[in-house]
């Protein structure tokens, strides 16, 4: 080694990169699943200070304790919730189908034809301009493409139980070892101890308010949606569920729903069911959904809400679902390297300033 020690480092740098490069191979895989029982794992760690002393004290105790805990309230309703959803779209899809096959697409079109309608809407509604048989065609085929996916989807359940499986243990060893794990990657890092602190604040506040206030209030939201929809006359459960993935997108999400909701209504006659569900949205719904939320989103992430919608679409357009949590937790964290960035350049010209 002392004959050659020029190539020690860049053995190092070497050994480091591989280890590295192998480890990123291995758990690419699963990295939905770390970044979630990262996210997890920081919310669940104060409530370890709650804990009975005699199980706080003890760290794997603990880290069991909590895990369970998210198993039991987390992930087993979640896993109720996906059951039920997916039994309610197989009703929905069979319930669309039979509509499809008693005439119920004939039966709309004449209903339409018969409302007081401009002209130039009736040309479009036209008999020799619409070929009802190739809709009805095309409708009944999606509804065997989409029952085609439910059943590759079902074969997947494995692979979601391996995800599961690994979302576990790797929450499990972040609530045993990450305070171990954290002081490692200090050691590693060449920001100061500020700097890594204020990364680890932006990290948790973002995961509160995407997870305990951003989907919070989009269940509340569900929730008060589902309420509204049941009164009208419309399937709470189902529609209710997807109210509470829309609505997490801000201003525009809940309107994906409830519009087609209002256009139902009114085509079967019910217009003051549709009324009421329209100043129900606009007095109950849109208040939660337009203020609320975004205001706990944009005080917690410090972001504007403009900000908080591209991020929330952005990550979804990239990410899918999983964009809802990865969009703006990347963005914010994107705004703290840049503080960070020009505060060590207005450090940089405050020293060089005297000597100028």
């Amino acid at each position: 080694m002392a004959q050659f020690p020029g190539f020690y480092r860049p053995f190092l740098l070497a050994i480091f990169v591989a280890a590295i490069s192998i480890m990123a191979t291995l758990l690419w895989p699963f990295r939905h699943a770390m970044v979630l029982a990262l996210v997890l794992a920081t919310l669940m760690h104060p409530l370890r200070a709650r804990l009975p002393r005699p199980v706080r004290t003890r760290r794997f105790l603990a880290a069991t304790t909590l895990t369970l805990l998210t198993i039991l309230f987390v992930l087993l309703p979640l896993a109720g919730l996906v059951t039920l959803l997916t039994s309610e779209a197989v009703t929905f899809i069979h319930t669309a189908i039979a509509w499809f096959k008693t005439g119920g697409l004939v039966e709309a079109v004449v209903w339409v034809r018969a409302r007081p309608l401009p002209d130039w809407a009736k040309s479009y509604l036209d008999a020799s301009s619409i070929d009802l048989r190739k809709i009805e065609v095309w409708a009944l085929s999606s509804g065997g493409d989409i029952g085609l996916w439910f059943l590759s989807a079902g074969k997947g359940i494995a692979n979601i139980g391996l995800q599961l499986l690994v979302l576990v243990m790797f929450l499990f060893y972040l609530l045993a070892e990450g305070e171990r794990l954290t002081e490692l990657l200090r050691k590693a890092s060449p920001l100061r101890r500020a700097q890594e602190d204020a990364i680890i604040a932006r990290f948790k506040a973002v995961s509160q308010a995407v997870l305990l206030g951003g989907l919070g209030t989009s269940v509340a939201i569900g929730v008060v949606t589902g309420i509204g929809l049941r009164i009208a006359g419309i399937s709470p459960v189902l529609w209710g569920a997807v109210a509470v993935i829309a609505s997490l997108i801000p201003v525009v999400g809940l309107s994906l729903i409830m519009i087609p909701a209002l256009v139902y209504l009114v085509a079967t006659d019910s217009v003051k069911m549709a009324v009421f569900l329209a100043l129900y949205w606009l007095v109950a719904v849109s208040s939660v959904d337009n203020v609320v939320r975004p205001l706990f989103m944009r005080g917690t992430a410090r972001m504007s809400l403009v900000w908080v919608f591209v991020s929330i679409v952005g990550g979804v357009l990239m990410f899918g679902p999983l964009g809802l949590l990865y969009g703006p937790l990347a963005l914010s964290i994107s705004f703290l390297f840049l503080e960070i960035f020009f505060d060590a350049q207005n450090e940089t010209d405050d020293a060089a300033s005297p000597e100028a």
